[in-house]
């Protein structure tokens, strides 16, 4: 059963991706270790296919939602591993929460947006007013006299 929306999705997108910035610093990682790096990168990731995501939060239509989701699945797997694969599996990290979480959020998460996505609606009709000229040339009301 798929609970939660895809616009609390995308929030939490965000803030899992900018948590997973600040990681370093918020669990006292050693600045350039690899536990640290991970983290980061897996951040970094999460914020740019969130922003390119055909959703309410997205910027960009480029992956559809089922394809969010295989993401943050497939990216929480790796970021839950990424202790023993990349050889700190001593030392008590965020990864696995982080991981554990991602995995949740993709089996949990609707797989259609209820509204689409807002901005990138909001540019179309930018776009569609600028192709089609200024309000003056079209409006009835103002004719121009040729």
């Amino acid at each position: 059963m798929r609970l939660v929306s895809t616009r609390l999705h995308g929030v939490m997108d965000y803030l899992w991706g900018a948590a997973l910035l600040l990681a370093p610093r918020l669990f006292h990682l050693r600045p350039g270790s690899a536990a640290a790096r991970s983290a980061q990168v897996a951040g970094a990731g999460a914020i740019a296919y969130a922003a390119l995501t055909d959703y309410e939060l997205g910027l960009a239509p480029v992956l559809d939602m089922r394809q969010h989701l295989a993401l943050d699945i497939a990216g929480g797997a790796a970021l839950a591993a990424a202790p023993a694969l990349l050889g700190f599996p001593g030392r008590r990290t965020p990864h696995l929460a982080f991981g554990l979480f991602a995995v949740g959020a993709g089996l949990l998460t609707r797989t259609r947006p209820q509204h689409g996505p807002r901005l990138l609606a909001l540019a179309q009709s930018r776009r569609s007013r600028k192709a089609s000229g200024s309000a003056r040339t079209h409006n009835p009301a103002i004719a121009q006299k040729p």
